[in-house]
C-alpha cells in the first residue's frame, strides 16, 4: 500500500503556463490526488490570489510553489522526467500510456528517486526541445479530432494514475445495514406474493403468468437480493393486496 510519503517525491512542472485560472485548476487536481509540489517555468502571470480562488483548498501548494526561468533548472534534481503530449511525434521517443507511467512513477518514488511530471503551455504543449529533456513521453488517449486536453484535465489524469498506483484510494464505506443472502425458500415465498398481487390487480389479463414470473425470477437472481431486501419486496407485494381488501377493490 502506498503512503503519502511516496507521492512527496513527485513534482508537477508547468512549462510557461499562460493563465492563472488554469494554474488554479492544476492545483485543485493536485490536491485531489495527494500531490503537493508545484514548479512553474516562466509563467505569464503568477497571481496567487486568483489562483487560490480557483484552487479553493490549495493555499499550501500555491505558497510553496517555486518559479523558474528555464525548464532545465526546474527538473535538474529529478531522476525520472515524464513529459506529456497530445500526440506522438515522428521522432521515435520512449512513449508511455498514463497507467504504465503511473506504475513507473511510483516505483521510482519507492526507490528514493525524485520524479517530475512536465506539462506544456495551454496553446501548444511542450516543444520538441522540452520533450528531449524528458526520460519518458506520456500520451493520453483521446479522440484524434479533439486530442488537446485542458491543462488541468491532463494533470488530473496523470496524477490519478500515480495516485491509483500508490494504492492511496480509500475503500468504500461499509453499508449501514448488512444481511445474509436470502435463502431459496424465502425467494419462493416472495415470488408467490408477487404473483398473487399481480393477479389481484388483474395484471395477467393481457399477459401469460409463466413468462412474466420467469422474468421476475431472472431479475431477482441478477440483483442477488439479501434477506432484508427480499423481506421488503415481499411486504410491498402483500400490502398491494391488503390495500385492495381495505378499500373493497
Amino acid at each position: 500500500m502506498g503512503t503519502p510519503q511516496d507521492l512527496r517525491r513527485v513534482v508537477v512542472v508547468l512549462d510557461e503556463p499562460q493563465d492563472p485560472v488554469n494554474i488554479g485548476g492544476v492545483v485543485r487536481a493536485m490536491k485531489n490526488m495527494g500531490l503537493s509540489r508545484l514548479y512553474l517555468v516562466g509563467p505569464v502571470d503568477f497571481d496567487p490570489w486568483r489562483i487560490e480562488g480557483v484552487a479553493h483548498t490549495g493555499l499550501d501548494v500555491i505558497e510553496s510553489a517555486r518559479v523558474f526561468d528555464r525548464l532545465e533548472d526546474a527538473i535538474a534534481d529529478a531522476h525520472l522526467v515524464l513529459g506529456t503530449t497530445a500526440r506522438g511525434r515522428r521522432v521515435r521517443r520512449n512513449y508511455r500510456r498514463p497507467r504504465e507511467a503511473g506504475i513507473e512513477v511510483l516505483a521510482a518514488c519507492r526507490a528514493g528517486q525524485e520524479v517530475a511530471l512536465v506539462f506544456g503551455r495551454e496553446d501548444r504543449g511542450l516543444s520538441n526541445a522540452a520533450l528531449d529533456l524528458c526520460s519518458r513521453v506520456v500520451v493520453i488517449p483521446s479522440d484524434p479530432e479533439h486530442a488537446s486536453l485542458n491543462l488541468a484535465q491532463a494533470v488530473l489524469i496523470l496524477a490519478y494514475e500515480v495516485f491509483l498506483a500508490a494504492g492511496s484510494e480509500l475503500p468504500f464505506k461499509e453499508p449501514r445495514h448488512t444481511a445474509a443472502r436470502a435463502r431459496r425458500e424465502e425467494f419462493g415465498i416472495l415470488f408467490q406474493e408477487i404473483e398473487a398481487s399481480l393477479h389481484a390487480v388483474d395484471f395477467f389479463k393481457a399477459h401469460k403468468v409463466e413468462p412474466i414470473m420467469r422474468t421476475v425470477r431472472e431479475v431477482a437472481a441478477r440483483a442477488d437480493l439479501d434477506e432484508r431486501e427480499t423481506a421488503l419486496f415481499k411486504a410491498m407485494a402483500y400490502e398491494v393486496r391488503n390495500f385492495l381488501d381495505r378499500h373493497g377493490l
